[in-house]
C-alpha cells in the first residue's frame, strides 16, 4: 500500500475500555460465533462422565 492509496481505505476501530462481563449468555453466543466460523462438530450438549468402578 502506498500513501495515495491510504487516504481512502480507512478503518476506525472503538474499543470498550474495559473487557465485558462473561456471562453465561454471552459466552453461549461467542461459543456460537466460534462454532460458525468452524467446519468442527460440536455436540448440543456435554459428554456424560462414565463412572469406572476399579
Amino acid at each position: 500500500m502506498t500513501a495515495d492509496d491510504s487516504d481512502g481505505d480507512r478503518v476506525t476501530v472503538r474499543l470498550p475500555d474495559e473487557l465485558p462481563v462473561l456471562t453465561r449468555e454471552v459466552s453461549r453466543i461467542l461459543l456460537g460465533i466460534l462454532v460458525e466460523l468452524t467446519e468442527i462438530e460440536v455436540p448440543d450438549e456435554p459428554p456424560r462422565k462414565e463412572s469406572h468402578d476399579c
